[in-house]
């Protein structure tokens, strides 16, 4: 007997981090806010619409320190409408992946660098590697394969003016 209720795509997560920022400040350079005005066509081309978003809270009430990565996916989340969590902080890697865990489909992170080899570790990645700091191009995607993680790599390909539009 088969039923009649669709399979749920298998869990896919894709990581980028924030996009380009300036020597002081919290937000995006003009060049980081001309790569976040990229990146819709970019991730939509190679992984449609997410199913779930994942950027970390803005504020733990002290600083505004983690707003780069919700700037750097608002135009992808306008453009197709996606409901962004912001949840977690951007050190409760254990948290946020018990939670990206009970999904299916394409999930996607948009952190900080020096938290996504972490992140991945959590979500089942045995050796991720360090996120270069100078690195705002890298993509990282985790499949499972068999309930194993397995980390590969892409690029966005973007190359962003550092001029303001």
């Amino acid at each position: 007997m088969q039923s009649s209720a669709a399979a749920a795509p298998p869990l896919r997560v894709i990581i980028i981090r924030h996009a380009e920022k300036p020597d002081k400040g919290k937000n995006l350079s003009c060049q980081g806010q001309n790569r976040a005005a990229a990146l819709p066509a970019v991730l939509h081309q190679k992984f449609g619409k997410p199913d779930y978003t994942y950027v970390p809270a803005v504020s733990n009430g002290k600083k505004s320190g983690h707003l780069r990565m919700f700037q750097t996916i608002t135009p992808f989340a306008t453009q197709y409408n996606l409901k962004v969590n912001s949840n977690y902080s951007v050190d409760a890697y254990g948290a946020l992946a018990a939670d990206i865990l009970q999904r299916s489909g394409t999930v996607l992170v948009v952190w900080e660098h020096s938290a996504i080899d972490n992140i991945a570790k959590a979500l089942g990645v045995k050796h991720p590697g360090k996120w270069a700091g100078d690195d705002f191009d890298t993509i990282w995607i985790i499949s499972y394969d068999k309930g194993k993680a397995v980390l590969q790599q892409d690029r966005e390909g973007l190359y962003p003016s550092p001029n303001c539009k």
